[in-house]
């Protein structure tokens, strides 16, 4: 029987949750069969064990050496195979979100019209029409699809299966479609912001909107994260953690996510009335957590976004009548550019929004936040609630 490396995926299913992995074992022919083991219980081992322990069975039924592969033979590896085979087993050190991420775009996009094909034969001029092809879709998507074809056959010609990468000189189509990109005028942040009553939903608008936080980064915020003296006043979140299908993990997105973040006044009021209504606020508590109302995740764990997306915001955005779906990434957006047309620098507002960037440096939590950011998120709010005399005062 002839073996090949592979890592599979840690798995989990069933009423009573238990763990098990996937793989296959092939045979001298090239084919081969499915097999399906199972761990144990969640509730009887935690995921670093039952890590472990797939290693274990995938290092006895497979061996853990992957099939050296000749060099005459290497171009007339199938490109769908080289990908599953070598390349993914070169990322070990991928994120869960990359990881889906990036396999979601191979297989939807690339692996459909290049997957059988031998990894050899396939040229620039072949790359480009699948580019090509992509007809209807966004230059986002199409430069996402470019990016993964570039990085699989660059480890491709690392591993010399290929003497050139096909991928390097294409360019995305003329047709392709911009991606709308739209954001909140300040009269349309001060109308949502007045609809939302409640001390949770509101204190989670205005820190995703004037903190210029992701998401991840608000659902994944404990309070041991929220520092306050409220004899100066100053106030800050620390980014350290983030929350990704209601479980929490301890990275960033990048180096320069990690920092802290300033919290302007009016937010700070929003939060503090949330802080006495919130029923646990020890200090590894979520300042957000799940209910767990529809049963998807336990109690006290991260809230899935999409849900209080749908939910909450969008029947106020659509009753105000913004034409676009309101959400976390046209929040940034809109303090991107509403800090910067107030007067702000690029490199205040890309230090607010935390992107990594060669023109920046990243802000890490052990550094202060620069005064600029602080101005400019007072500034921010400032702005938006001169539109209208709100309900939220200000902290002196």
């Amino acid at each position: 029987m002839r073996i090949r490396f592979q890592e599979p995926k840690l798995q989990i299913e069933g009423k009573s949750p238990y763990y098990f992995v996937r793989f296959r074992v092939y045979r001298a022919d090239g084919t081969f069969t499915r097999k399906k083991i199972v761990i144990g219980l969640e509730s009887e081992m935690g995921k670093r064990e039952a890590n472990k322990r797939k290693s274990e069975i995938i290092a006895r039924e497979t061996q853990r050496l992957p099939e050296q592969v000749e060099a005459i033979d290497r171009a007339e590896t199938p490109f769908g195979e080289f990908y599953n085979e070598r390349f993914l087993t070169m990322k070990a050190d991928w994120s869960e979100p990359h990881r889906e991420s990036f396999t979601y775009i191979m297989n939807t996009f690339v692996l459909p019209k290049l997957g059988k094909l031998s990894i050899g034969r396939i040229d620039k001029v072949m790359v480009q029409a699948l580019l090509n092809g992509l007809t209807g879709y966004s230059q986002s998507t199409v430069k996402h699809v470019r990016t993964k074809m570039v990085e699989v056959f660059g480890e491709a010609y690392e591993q010399e299966y290929i003497n050139r990468n096909p991928a390097t000189k294409t360019v995305i189509p003329e047709g392709a479609r911009k991606p709308d990109q739209p954001i909140l005028t300040e009269e349309q942040l001060l109308a949502i912001i007045r609809k939302l009553t409640d001390a949770r939903d509101r204190a989670i608008f205005m820190i995703g909107t004037f903190c210029a936080m992701r998401t991840s980064e608000v659902f994944g915020l404990p309070w041991k994260n929220f520092h306050f003296d409220g004899e100066s006043g100053e106030a800050y979140f620390l980014i350290n953690q983030i929350a990704y299908r209601g479980k929490r993990h301890d990275r960033t997105k990048n180096d320069a996510s990690k920092a802290r973040v300033p919290v302007g006044s009016r937010t700070l009021e929003a939060l503090l009335q949330w802080e006495r209504e919130c029923p646990d606020t020890s200090p590894n508590a979520l300042i957000f957590p799940s209910t767990n109302r529809n049963g998807r995740s336990r109690k006290g764990a991260p809230m899935f976004p999409a849900t209080w997306l749908q939910k909450r915001l969008h029947p106020i955005a659509e009753e105000l009548g913004v034409p676009f779906s309101v959400n976390f990434r046209a929040t940034r957006r809109t303090a991107a550019s509403l800090v910067q047309e107030h007067g702000a620098s690029l490199p205040t507002a890309q230090s607010l929004l935390r992107h990594a960037s060669p023109t920046t440096t990243a802000q890490v939590y052990s550094k202060p936040v620069p005064e600029s950011v602080k101005i400019a998120v007072n500034s921010f709010e400032d702005r938006v609630f001169a539109a209208g005399s709100p309900k939220l005062k200000r902290i002196k």
